[in-house]
């Protein structure tokens, strides 16, 4: 009967703190980050295991965007990685995070033990196009001996498989820097016909602007539409690199004073954005 009993409390101790997470989870999604952390706190703060509290706490910490909430964000997403290793999303979540803040702090420990969390994410969902990204991201953009063309390539030939489009838009850069910018901006207009909101390919359109000088408008339209929408993955580029490629349009377009908000705002955003520091430095 005691053992009854007890197996009873515990399904409703489960039922109740399932209740909270998904009372946490809708104020989320109404953008109540401050309630929906209280909430999960209080779960945590019974039930310390519960793996997905500590997932969703770490997601909402890394809402505030400035270094010390991602500092913080990585512990809990590695408690929940550490809770269930075999949970690709929670690998995945942490190791996007946490080569988001190894960008922001220089960190190698933070960056090597990312990439060995999305390296794991994939092993175990081969189609989890998200964390490819992520690594073909990181492959492309990290210093030697960190960074690695060919797996980056290998990362991008397997987005490809999944999703053709995606993989044409991450295939800007390459445009970019061989300085084929009509080729990149018609990358980018191929998806947006097709998925007009698509916030990576609206990103690179204005990134191609900036870079290249031309279509400076709708670059700039483009990019304030970015700042409507989320990205997509911890591995796209955030608002503040969206703010920095508004700064440099703004910076062409002749308007000084918009450009040094933007690349002001940029900073503020992430204070490990060199390229929006720099560029604020010289503006003024």
């Amino acid at each position: 009967m005691l053992r009854v009993t007890l197996s009873l409390l515990a399904a409703m101790a489960a039922l109740r703190a399932e209740s909270a997470l998904d009372s946490a989870r809708a104020l989320v999604q109404q953008h109540k980050y401050v309630e929906a952390r209280a909430v999960l706190e209080r779960i945590l703060a019974t039930e310390p295991a519960n793996a997905a509290a500590c997932h969703e706490l770490g997601l909402v910490l890394r809402k505030r965007s400035d270094t010390p909430a991602y500092e913080e964000a990585v512990k809990w997403l590695a408690r929940a990685a550490e809770l269930e290793p075999m949970n690709p999303e929670y690998l995945a979540d942490f190791g996007g995070t946490s080569l988001q803040l190894a960008s922001r702090t220089n960190s190698p420990s933070a960056a090597t033990k990312g990439r060995d969390a999305m390296e794991k994410a994939v092993r175990l969902k081969p189609d989890y196009i998200e964390a490819h990204e992520g690594l073909f991201q990181f492959y492309q953009r990290a210093p030697w001996p960190l960074g690695s063309g060919a797996k980056a390539a290998a990362h991008l030939e397997a987005i490809r498989r999944l999703d053709p489009e995606r993989a044409t838009i991450l295939g800007v850069t390459a445009k970019i820097n061989a300085k084929e910018f009509a080729a990149a901006f018609e990358l980018c207009e191929a998806v947006l016909a097709k998925h007009p909101h698509d916030y990576v390919a609206l990103y690179n359109y204005g990134r191609t602007a900036a870079f290249a000088g031309t279509n400076l408008p709708a670059g700039l339209a483009r990019l304030n539409e970015c700042l409507t929408l989320e990205p997509p993955s911890p591995a796209s580029p955030g608002h503040s690199y969206v703010w920095l490629r508004i700064g440099s349009i703004q910076q062409q377009l002749n308007h000084p004073e918009q450009a040094r908000a933007a690349f002001a705002t940029a900073v503020k955003l992430d204070p490990g954005n060199k390229l929006a520091a720099d560029a604020l430095a010289k503006s003024k």
